[in-house]
This record gives C-alpha cells, structure tokens and sequence, in this order.
C-alpha cells in the first residue's frame, strides 16, 4: 500500500504544479482585462471634465481589443486632448444595421465627433476585393462604421480614422483598398514595427495641422492600405511605394475634417507633432458643440441660455444627474473635489452595466 501511494505521488505533485499554473494563468487574463476594461476608464472618467467633448469610438474586434489594450491607447491620448471616448458596440443599431439607429445613437450619445481605429481587415464584398487574402473580417463592425462615417458626415462631426479607420472611410465613400499582402516589398516595408518615412502633401489639411510636411518615422503596422480614392477623397500623405498614407475629405460644415491616416499616432513618442490631430479632433468637436449652441440661441434662445449656462459650468444633464446620486451616496461629497468617492462609484457602475 505505501508503495502504491509513493508511485502516485510524483503524478499527483506534477497535476497540482500544471493545475496552479493554470489559475495563475487564469487569474492574470482576468485581472489584465479588468483593469483596462473596467478600472482604467474609471480612472480616465474621473479626470476628465464633465464637458468634456465626447467621441464615439467604435470599438476593436481584435485580440487585443477585445482585452482592452486598445481602448486603453486611445484613452490615454484622448483624455491627454480633453476628449470623452463614448464607446459604440457593433451592434448596437441592430443586425442588420439600420442607419436610422445610427442618427438616433448619434443623438441619444450626444456625439461631438468620430473616432474609427485599427483591427481586422474590411470585407472585400464592400469594394471588389478578393476575400481570399483577408483576415479577420467582422461585416457587422463594417456595416456599422460605414452609417456612423456616412451620417456623422452629414452632421458634419469631424471624423479621424487611425490605420483600418483610414480604410473604412474611404470604402464609405465609394473607394477601394488595396492589399499590400500582395506584394512583399511593400509588405515588408509597411508592415514592420521600425516604421517607415512619410511625406505629407504641402497643401494638405494634415500639413496644416501638424505643421509639417516630412515624418522621418512612423509606427506603422498595415497590411493594407486606401487604394483607388473615393471621388472627393484626397490624398494627403504618401509612404515608400508611393503608398497611400493619408486622406482627407469635406464633412458639411468643414473643410477637410474627414481625415484618415495610416500609422499609427497614438504609439509614437512624437507627441509634440503627431498628438496634435488628437487634439485638433477633440477642438473641432468642441465647435459642433458651440455650433449647435448658437443655432438653439437663434431657435429657442431662453432654452440655449439655460443649455450654455449648463455647459460653461461643466454642469451638464449628466453630471446633474450624478450629482443627486452623490446626495444619496455620501452627502460629504455634493461639494467640488478632484475625484470624490462618489463619482468613482457611480463611474463604476456605469462601467459595469455597459
């Protein structure tokens, strides 16, 4: 009998060792994913103001999307603008996608502007691709992106798409995308972490906002690319191969607030020059706002001065709304403070029902 026991002994310590492993493991993924699915954006919630100017982002279907790891990027950058990213679900104007759902998102949100980023590649259906080159395509996420671009435009929201967000805009409005899979040169010179030069277009609306018309090195990491502009699309920067790195096109109001960009801004430790579109973006939503704000004082001026009034002391319908919340949470914390108990709570919870 002890023999028997001795023998089973070795296997017995070597499944405990793999079954600890395991929850190791196991416990790492999950306190990976709440931290930049849940505690990281209420962290960002809190600092920013309740004005802030909010952003749809329509969210990664990638691995690291769907971890977080991407929406934390854009967090980072975005609340560094003083911008609000309201994440949008694929689905959330139906399947199909109803672009009805998309205008009345737009309202229901209060969308200022558009955020499109990277992922899995564009259904080839949409453009005349071959769909036997592609990889991770979600059609639900692109029939979803192409009514938020098409009715954000009409709204004239600014619209910034990074990497398959440059793409998607331009198969939106009647371009196509070219594979650079298909061509090894050009794949290995696009689609490598050491980044690549760009040169922008001089009279360029992207020239114009960073102020420059060379990038000695961009983080670039594609393997397609904007192909045949769509009609009103223009090119505003080019990589090696004479790639398309950059688009930009009208919105309703304004000129060249349509823009795509191909790298990747967000990664890049030249963030005196390329965060600046972030934060053109995050400007250009605060005008629609002020835009908005002087068509209502024209159309109904005692509701716009109630409105404006609101918006100027950062005391906006939501955070009235939190605020009565505050009262019944913790009574200590109705005055002003950087990040009260309370507003991390009540960030929580809303973190958690979303």
């Amino acid at each position: 009998m002890a023999k028997s026991e001795n023998r089973t002994t070795p296997a017995a310590k070597r499944l405990r060792r793999w079954l600890c492993r395991i929850v190791i493991a196991l416990a790492i993924l999950v306190a990976t994913y709440a931290l930049f699915r849940i505690v990281y954006p209420v962290w960002i919630d809190v600092r920013l103001p309740a004005d802030a100017p909010r952003i749809a982002f329509s969210l990664d279907n990638s691995l690291l999307g769907r971890i977080g790891l991407t929406d934390a990027t854009y967090q980072r950058v975005m609340t560094a603008a003083g911008g609000r990213l309201i994440a949008l679900r694929p689905d959330a104007a139906g399947e199909p996608v109803n672009p009805e759902a998309v205008e009345a998102l737009l309202d229901k949100e209060q969308i200022e502007g558009v955020l499109l980023t990277g992922g899995g590649d564009v259904d080839p259906n949409l453009y005349g691709g071959d769909p036997n080159t592609t990889r991770l395509v979600h059609r639900l996420r692109d029939d979803f992106e192409i009514a938020l671009i098409r009715a954000a435009r009409k709204r004239g929201l600014p619209i910034l798409g990074i990497c398959r967000g440059c793409q998607i805009i331009n198969v939106a409005l009647g371009g196509t995308i070219r594979n650079l899979r298909k061509e090894p040169d050009l794949k290995r010179q696009h689609l490598v972490l050491t980044g690549h030069p760009v040169d922008l277009t001089p009279d360029s609306k992207l020239a114009e906002i960073l102020d420059v018309t060379h990038l000695s090195r961009v983080v670039s990491l594609h393997g397609n690319a904007v192909g045949e502009p769509a009609p009103g699309v223009r090119i505003a920067a080019t990589g090696p191969g004479n790639v398309i790195e950059a688009i930009e096109a009208d919105s309703a109001d304004q000129e060249g607030w349509i823009v795509g960009i191909q790298w990747h801004p967000e990664l890049t430790f030249d963030k005196e020059v390329q965060h600046k579109i972030y934060r053109i973006l995050v400007g250009r939503a605060r005008e629609v706002r002020d835009r908005a704000l002087d068509q209502e004082k024209a159309w109904n001026p005692g509701h716009a001065r109630i409105v404006d009034k609101n918006f100027k002391s950062g005391w906006n319908s939501a955070l009235i709304a939190e605020n009565r919340w505050k009262a019944i949470l913790d009574p200590r914390d109705s005055g002003s403070g950087s990040a009260p108990r309370s507003s991390i709570l009540l960030s929580l919870s809303r973190r958690l029902a979303h």
